[in-house]
């Protein structure tokens, strides 16, 4: 999904394009047509995590004089969202929900909307030592951005702990009361009463203590590979991390490092990731680009699957680590056939990856098939940048087996475990191609050695 910096996205109900084109670009002066306002809203911010968790409640009310069009067939399903194309020259995202039945007029519909907004804590200060505290700094507006005038609306900040040494205080309320008020963790701008469509307000920032890394995938490829053949399905997947915490501020020491290993207390630094897997992973490996890493531990049962790594090094802020970790599994406990015996259904996570608050920038999946599959279809669980599919020639192989390229941007671990289901078409010929191949090229060499064993290499008598 995008980043959201500044919070410049607006989620819009444009009523009057419901018949558009689903790409749509806005001039930079674009208003939405005023058909709605939100009698209330409440937004929640959530600030646990890497990244901010932003999820706004909303009563929506047709104000205009005509029923306006909406696309929900029932309580708790999910709208159909169509980003707009985006317009440099505007500092906005707008976003188009579409409505089915209609709302008609003078009728309201409640509304949830959940977004992810990557790289927008930083660290401050941006350097500390191996043994200060890390804070980060969240800004946002006021209020909520939005493409109508809400009658009353209110926000709400869940922060990582309760160690706030500086935020942003506004005006008091008309009660005389300060505003945000502070309980615990948790702070409250508002409530605020007739908010104007795209007033955001003032600017305002929140520094609280953040005592995990910062953890960020600026890429990672994950190959998995479909083989009928042996009955297994292969997982491998490459990472290249970086901790976007507060970096050192003076040399890493090795001595220190060690000492505070006696009483473990909360580090910044990268130390231990842990693989929740799907139950059945076996063979487990992990690597760098030195080799094998020794320091990992798997634990499996008819529960659970765990993969527990350790980096060669602690990784501060500031710093990288590539690594390579891959697994196998049945290959019945993924891959259901259709009874001719020919159509092939493959369930599958789209993304695993760690437990820990995890952000992903550049995320590729790619699922190879075996040799011969056809009609190959699939559906991915997150928004998609990029499709391909391409032939992917290995050992043994003739033409090639059929592969798709999946990728997608900024992408957050909540999207962990959300399936990707591909279907394709394998005749049952196709089971004899390997081993044809087999046969063949034996059959090619014995002929070869034979044809070689009687040429005469004699020089005379």
């Amino acid at each position: 999904m995008r980043s959201l910096h500044n919070w410049g996205a607006l989620v819009s109900l444009f009523a009057t394009l419901a018949a558009a084109a689903e790409q749509l670009v806005f001039p930079a002066d674009f208003t939405p047509p005023q058909v709605f306002k939100q009698s209330n809203l409440l937004r929640t911010i959530d600030l646990t995590k890497p990244y901010a968790r932003e999820i706004i409640a909303a009563v929506v009310e047709n104000i205009s004089k005509q029923p306006q069009t909406r696309n929900k067939k029932g309580s708790g399903e999910e709208f159909v969202v169509t980003p707009v194309e985006y317009n440099d020259d505007s500092s906005l995202q707008y976003y188009r929900i579409l409505f089915e039945p209609a709302v008609p007029a003078g009728h309201s519909i409640t509304l949830q909307i959940s977004l992810a907004a990557t790289d927008i804590l930083t660290p401050v200060p941006a350097q500390v030592t191996q043994v200060e505290k890390q804070f980060l700094q969240w800004t946002g507006s006021q209020y909520a951005l939005s493409a109508y005038t809400t009658e009353k609306q209110k926000t709400k900040l869940k922060l990582a702990s309760n160690e706030v040494p500086d935020f942003t205080k506004l005006e008091p309320k008309a009660d005389g009361t300060e505003d945000p008020t502070k309980s615990g963790n948790q702070f409250t701008f508002g409530p605020y009463s007739v908010v104007e469509a795209g007033k955001a307000g003032e600017e305002v920032t929140l520094r609280f203590e953040y005592t995990n890394p910062v953890i960020k995938m600026d890429r990672m490829e994950r190959l998995i590979e479909v083989s009928h053949w042996g009955g297994n399905l292969a997982i491998e997947e490459r990472y290249w991390m970086t901790n976007n915490g507060a970096k050192l501020k003076e040399q890493f020491s090795r001595v220190a490092w060690a000492a505070t290993n006696y009483y473990n207390p909360p580090t910044t630094a990268i130390k231990q990731l842990t693989f929740p897997l799907s139950v059945g992973a076996k063979d487990p490996y992990f690597t760098d680009e030195i080799g094998n890493v020794s320091t990992s531990r798997f634990r499996s049962n008819i529960r659970e699957a765990n993969l527990e790594l350790k980096p060669r090094y602690p990784v501060f802020g500031g710093w990288n680590y590539t690594f390579v970790t891959g697994w196998n599994h049945d290959l019945r406990d993924f891959v259901r056939g259709h009874k001719n015996g020919e159509d092939f259904v493959l369930k599958v996570p789209f993304l695993e990856g760690p437990k820990e608050a995890v952000t992903y920038k550049d995320l590729e999946v790619t699922i190879v098939l075996p040799e011969g599959a056809t009609n190959v279809k699939y559906v991915s669980p997150i928004p998609l940048v990029k499709e391909e599919q391409y032939l992917h020639k290995t050992f043994m192989d003739t033409i090639g087996r059929t592969a798709v390229k999946l990728t997608a941007v900024n992408v957050v671990d909540e999207q962990h475990r959300k399936e990707l289901v591909v279907s394709y078409h394998l005749p049952q010929t196709e089971a004899l191609r390997k081993p044809f191949v087999m046969f063949s090229a034996l059959m090619a060499m014995f002929t070869l050695s034979w044809i070689v064993s009687k040429i005469d290499l004699k020089i005379g008598k």
